[in-house]
């Protein structure tokens, strides 16, 4: 897999894994995985995305996904991510604004999102709730119905090796499995319905969105179709 770019700022350690080194469960892991990816690139709202999948498969008691916003830096908006917004080369420095953010469902961070977003391309009170709140930027400018257009997508890890179906799967260590702290990120840009661009957004996907309990196996003993 291709080196990622570092985050703003370090993740917190993964939750205690759910998952064992087991090629079973490296299979399961690998159809969940692509199922999440799939439903991020085919949905305009990240928040509601995780929200759906959040509720499917339990991960809180209330699985709200709530936007914990970091005390980070700004950064520079990426070339490729300016381009897409369709800013001038002399466009004033305050023109884009950084929000940084945590998505969180419970004690778990699903994903970690930097956010290059135009104020003046928002209404006044969307503006104030992302000043003053922790409200994700996809519910805030919801009403504008925005629409997403990927522009990078990168795969960070895979459960099981390239090339694993042309040959016998790893038999693996029966151990807790190890996630990294990134699975997969999106570079992506968000637009009006008129097609003016309103943010840009770096996500990067964590091994939060897995932590629940593997399926269990049926029982393939002779005695269990009695």
């Amino acid at each position: 897999m291709p080196d990622m770019p570092s985050l703003p700022a370090a993740l917190p350690p993964p939750p205690e894994p759910c998952w064992l080194d087991t090629p079973v469960h490296r299979l399961m892991l690998t159809a969940l995985l692509n199922e999440l990816d799939a439903s991020l690139l085919s949905a305009a709202s990240a928040t509601r995305t995780l929200e759906n999948w959040s509720i499917r498969h339990h991960l809180a008691l209330i699985p709200t996904v709530r936007a914990i916003c970091q005390q980070t830096p700004p950064r520079p908006c990426p070339p490729a991510l300016r381009e897409a917004l369709r800013l001038p080369v002399d466009a004033a420095p305050d023109t884009l604004r950084y929000r940084h953010v945590r998505l969180m469902c419970g004690n778990l961070t699903l994903s970690d999102a930097e956010n290059w977003y135009l104020p003046s391309r928002l209404t006044d009170e969307m503006n104030r709730e992302l000043d003053t709140t922790e409200t994700p930027f996809g519910r805030v400018t919801a009403p504008l119905a925005f629409t997403r257009r990927l522009v990078q997508a990168e795969r960070a890890w895979s459960p099981l090796p390239l090339g694993w179906e042309l040959g016998p799967l790893p038999a693996g260590s029966s151990q807790p499995l190890a996630f990294p702290p990134v699975l997969f990120r999106h570079h992506a840009v968000l637009s009006r319905q008129d097609g003016t661009p309103i943010s840009a957004v770096i996500e990067s996907y964590t091994a939060g969105a897995f932590c629940f309990p593997p399926p269990a196996m049926p029982d393939a003993s002779p005695t269990s179709a009695l």
